[in-house]
């Protein structure tokens, strides 16, 4: 048999095995003052929907 192994016990992970934080997104923000008006102008005009699938 062989002697004891010497043990390092850590309270986290090393340095090492750490990854960085992803970037954080930035997004611009448009207001809208009247939705229908964003509606109304979109391009696809289909008549089919969830209460008309023909």
């Amino acid at each position: 048999m062989t002697g004891p192994v010497p043990v390092q016990i850590l309270t986290g992970p090393p340095n090492s095995a750490r990854r960085a934080a992803p970037p954080v997104a930035s997004a611009a923000v448009t207001l809208v003052a009247d939705l229908d008006d964003v509606v109304e102008s979109a391009e696809c005009s289909c008549d089919a929907g969830d209460d008309n699938p023909h």
